[in-house]
């Protein structure tokens, strides 16, 4: 049994190693292309984050990208894109709305995600490369596609899981902080619209979850919690 699966150990282990390296160097160009943010509005939001937190300190970083979005990489650092800043001076997004962004990518942080998709990359990678050999074998030309495409199913699976456990993470430090969950909610209404990418019906292969199924799973985590406070009174 260990020799069978000795093979995609080892490739597992190659993979992590380039995966780690491959985000250092990441790490680095992104620290290039971005600098501190401050407003006055968003600093008052992680001062409050950072004191519920107990974080020493706790920076935001401005990605010199045009898209919308916002990450954080596995030294910590968390970024908010240029376009998604130009959005929130233009009044289309609020502070609140744009402190729901930061609280979600500290929820990837402090659930260790950033980490654990190294891990799962790289062992979806290895199994993919196993499984793509042998098809190719068993089924020319399109073997290696079909590996590449359950590898893709894997990945996004457990990426729409995070996103989850992510929001839930924001909500209940919104939640803490004063600010309630009103303005996720309403920042998700409209991220298709800001991002410029719908939802596709065809869910498998999507890393992110739809806007109306982690609105459901934010009102009903916040009812739960609601729930759960009055029973206890």
């Amino acid at each position: 049994m260990i020799t069978k699966i000795l093979p995609i150990v080892l490739l597992a282990s190659i993979f992590y190693i380039g995966s780690i390296y491959s985000s250092r160097n990441l790490g680095k160009k992104l620290e290039k292309r971005s600098q501190t943010f401050n407003d006055p509005v968003i600093d008052n939001y992680l001062k409050a984050f950072q004191s519920i937190l107990d974080l020493s300190e706790l920076k935001v970083f401005v990605l010199n990208e045009k898209q919308v979005n916002g990450l954080v990489t596995p030294n910590g650092n968390i970024y908010i894109t240029q376009g998604f800043i130009n959005q929130y001076k233009l009044g289309q997004v609020s502070g609140a709305e744009l402190s729901s962004v930061i609280a979600h990518e500290l929820g990837h942080l402090a659930l260790g995600h950033t980490r654990k998709r190294l891990i799962t990359f790289s062992a979806a990678s290895a199994i993919s490369l196993v499984i793509s050999t042998i098809l190719s074998r068993l089924i020319p030309y399109i073997g290696s596609i079909i590996g590449r495409y359950l590898s893709q199913i894997l990945i996004s699976g457990l990426s729409r899981k995070d996103e989850f456990e992510a929001d839930s993470y924001a909500a209940a430090l919104l939640i803490k902080s004063g600010i309630g969950t009103a303005p996720q909610i309403s920042l998700l209404k409209k991220i298709e619209k800001l991002t410029g990418v719908a939802s596709s019906n065809f869910t498998w292969t999507l890393s992110h979850p739809s806007p109306e199924q982690r609105i459901k799973a934010i009102r009903d985590l916040e009812a739960s919690w609601t729930t759960e406070i009055k029973n206890q009174n």
